[in-house]
């Protein structure tokens, strides 16, 4: 049928237009599934907590940091121990500074048994001279002796014939006068004789240089041949005729400057410990023995010598630095002392004051001060052992603020 026949054609247009339309839809991004939104949660929370974390920390590092401050503790010095009053450095010295040793007269030195830092004792050879010549000038001496007492016994059997002889009227009073003359002349030329006995035997002693003191050997002048005479040459430091430089080893000292405000603290006779920088580890008792009368000016000192007590002589050597600590007597029947650092304490006026930390906060506390000690302050009120203290504390430290320890 026509009809039917002329419908047919629309169906497909209408399609067409319909995927035409389809075309032009814009195409969203498929939704997330819900599976996810958990994970991006979490993830969400563990970034807030880091902030927050990142941001208590930066707290705690600035304005909520405690303040920093450097501590010690305040110990108690027992009854009858002894404390350190002062300390200096100085240098090891003797109680005659240097001998040098030498000798009178000139000659060739044949033996000289020693050398640089060896330890000679009282009496030792040290060097020996070329004795013969004077050996000879002894044995002359020796011989005008024999002659000039021959010549006084002669003499003075001359004078008793011509002093009968005038008692009996016979020889003149003259003659008497010459006997009796010649007589003191002949002893006067013994006498002559054996003050030049006396004179060749010391030269004779002079070849023979021995040590007059228990010592070391600081610098040889002389060596083996050498020939001692006011013009040769000697090494430098000596004398025409020295031979050797000795420092005496019985009497070892060390010599420190300490300031002229705190000589009051020391006394003839005050305890020491001295301690050769060389060896930190080793210390020897010594006591105060002599205090110089001047102070020097410039540095404002006062130079004080202590005699070292059983020294160790292969340790202690001459002009070695040392450290000199003077100790306190250390009575058995006086009190303990309870000492605080002295950077510890805060004067204000005739009062002072430390800051104590405890449970880690900090705390102002009056305290009365005794002595002054070189390890530090007696306190005899205010504080008790093993309390700690804040040395060097900071302007800026309040009352009750918390703090932070280190050992000073």
């Amino acid at each position: 049928m026509p009809g039917a026949g002329g419908c047919a054609p629309e169906k497909p247009a209408a399609a067409q237009r319909i995927r035409e339309l389809e075309s032009l839809r814009i195409k969203r991004a498929a939704e997330p599934s819900r599976r996810f939104r958990p994970l991006t949660a979490i993830l969400i929370g563990v970034a807030s907590a880091c902030l927050a974390a990142g941001g208590y920390a930066a707290y705690q590092h600035t304005l909520g940091r405690p303040l920093e401050v450097r501590t010690a503790y305040v110990a108690m010095q027992g009854a009858g121990q002894p404390g350190v009053v002062l300390t200096g450095s100085g240098y090891v010295v003797t109680r005659h500074k240097y001998i040098t040793i030498g000798t009178k007269i000139l000659g060739q030195i044949v033996q000289e048994p020693i050398e640089e830092g060896q330890h000679v004792k009282r009496g030792e050879l040290l060097a020996r001279i070329d004795d013969r010549d004077y050996r000879a000038q002894l044995r002359q001496a020796m011989a005008d002796r024999e002659l000039a007492l021959a010549n006084v016994r002669l003499k003075e059997a001359q004078a008793a014939r011509v002093r009968a002889l005038y008692r009996s009227g016979v020889e003149s009073r003259d003659n008497l006068d010459m006997a009796e003359n010649a007589l003191s002349v002949a002893r006067a030329a013994l006498s002559r004789a054996e003050a030049a006995i006396d004179y060749a035997r010391f030269n004779v002693s002079q070849c023979y240089i021995t040590s007059p003191i228990n010592g070391i050997v600081l610098q040889k002048y002389r060596e083996l041949g050498d020939t001692i005479n006011y013009g040769g040459n000697i090494q430098a430091g000596g004398g025409a005729t020295d031979i050797v430089q000795l420092a005496d080893t019985d009497d070892m000292r060390a010599e420190v400057d300490i300031n002229e405000g705190d000589i009051a603290k020391v006394a003839i006779g005050s305890a020491a410990k001295v301690v050769p920088d060389a060896y930190p580890d080793r210390s020897f008792d010594a006591r105060l023995v002599k205090i110089y009368p001047e102070a020097d000016r410039q540095k404002g000192t006062v130079k004080v010598e202590v005699s070292i007590e059983r020294p160790d002589l292969s340790i202690i050597k001459p002009e070695m630095s040392a450290r000199v600590a003077f100790m306190t007597a250390g009575a058995s029947g006086s009190a303990p002392m309870l000492i605080a650092p002295k950077k510890a304490l805060v004067s204000e006026g005739n009062a002072a004051f430390v800051w104590t930390v405890r449970n880690g906060v900090a705390q102002r506390v009056p305290v009365e001060r005794g002595r002054e000690l070189e390890e530090g302050v007696q306190i005899r009120r205010g504080l008790n052992d093993g309390d700690l203290v804040i040395v060097e504390p900071p302007a800026e430290l309040k009352e009750g603020e918390k703090v932070v320890s280190k050992p000073a």
